[in-house]
């Protein structure tokens, strides 16, 4: 069956296969997700982030799918990171049923190319992409960041639409590809004393749900726009927001909504304080979803003040920065204070183990994903620490 989608010579002769079986199984794959977006055309891009990295026992059609391209001889044409893995060494019941097949998987991904960074913060060293680049990430809080605070131009793509685009080196052109689908079209005002980044996010997602906002101005850090952005991907689709005056296709509220916004919503203290966990002892608090920067975690362990958590904690952390925090002695420290640096997917990795554990996190996403976590603002948690 001929495409609706319009095809170049080099893409047709993908989908017939002259570039080789993996290659056209995943182009026939971009042709039918394009397609069913109404998409015209596909795109080249600069780089894919893949999600699907948890070797769960369960998942056996995606491995069978993944030996397949490798038996093929696909390999991914453009760089290609991919988020963190299960923490499947972190007990007995991870390693040997929950994730037991993580290094099956991790080896299935290195056959194809793939960058072993395992970090859902790819930005930050591993995949750094420029405002106006076109890429296929699927990590939502990854795709947030891209579109946000660099200006780059990612749709929220799934497990195996984003591999077949690192195999094919392009994406369908829909959705936030499109100028038309940038443009804020709701205006965030803040009520606010104490801002709470994550709260903020959290918030937003579940009221703005699949809109593209424009927060009114505050100088959010690059770290803050991290944290926000991804409890606003996890409590909501939202991905893409805009900060007016400071993200990059916010310069002021008219050019930013093409105009006037058509509503506008307000976020008041009490909003933000509303989502923070009264009167609770945590059996573990968890810092660290998105991982954690280097500089982050330095920052968080200054806050320890050399003092002893009373309660366990974690930070999970971009491995390759984890690695320096090792190297400079950091994590001894944070060793000392009661704190176990990790670079696992803190979701993944208690999501099967919590039982009846109370975890207390900074993090929205988290927050919004892991059954039975409570939400504290940075002072919560390290107050529950006893620091």
């Amino acid at each position: 069956m001929e495409p609706k989608m319009k095809l170049d010579p080099v893409q047709e002769a993908m989908l017939r296969g002259e570039a080789g079986e993996g290659v056209a199984m995943a182009m026939k794959t971009l042709v039918s997700y394009g397609e069913a977006f109404g998409a015209a055309r596909l795109l080249p891009i600069k780089s894919a982030h893949l999600s699907g990295t948890f070797g769960a026992l369960t998942y056996k059609a995606y491995y069978l799918i993944l030996e397949r391209l490798v038996k093929a001889g696909a390999k991914v044409k453009v760089k290609t990171t991919c988020n963190p893995t299960s923490g499947h060494d972190l007990n007995f019941l991870n390693r040997h049923l929950t994730f037991s097949r993580q290094e099956e998987l991790d080896g299935r991904l290195a056959a194809l190319g793939v960058t072993p960074n395992y970090s859902c913060v790819c930005y930050e060293g591993a995949n750094v992409p420029e405002k106006g680049d076109v890429l296929a990430w699927a990590e939502s809080s990854a795709v947030q960041f891209a579109n946000s605070a660099i200006g780059a131009r990612t749709n929220r793509n799934s497990i195996l639409t984003d591999i077949c685009s690192a195999i094919t080196g392009y994406t369908p052109e829909f959705g936030y590809l499109l100028d038309e689908n940038r443009r804020a079209r709701l205006l965030v005002k803040l009520d606010v004393k104490k801002m709470d980044p994550p709260a903020l996010g959290f918030l937003l997602g579940q009221r703005v749900v699949n809109q593209v906002p424009v927060i009114e101005h505050y100088p959010f850090s690059r770290i803050e726009l991290k944290n926000m952005g991804g409890a606003m991907a996890a409590a909501g689709a939202v991905a893409l927001f805009h900060v007016e005056g400071l993200t990059p296709e916010a310069p002021d509220l008219k050019t930013v909504c093409d105009g006037e916004p058509e509503k506008t919503i307000t976020i008041t203290q009490a909003d933000l304080d509303g989502l923070r966990a009264n009167n609770i002892t945590p059996d573990l608090v968890v810092f660290g979803c998105p991982q954690m920067t280097y500089e982050e975690a330095k920052a968080t362990l200054e806050l320890f003040g050399g003092k002893r958590s009373r309660v366990p904690a974690w930070f999970c952390m971009i491995p390759a920065d984890r690695e320096r925090f090792i190297r400079d002695g950091l994590a001894d420290k944070a060793a000392a204070a009661g704190i176990t640096v990790q670079k696992l997917c803190p979701l993944a990795a208690l999501t099967v183990q919590l039982k009846r554990k109370t975890v207390l996190t900074p993090s929205g996403k988290l927050y919004y994903y892991l059954q039975g976590a409570n939400y504290g603002n940075a002072e919560d948690c390290l107050a529950a620490c006893g620091v």
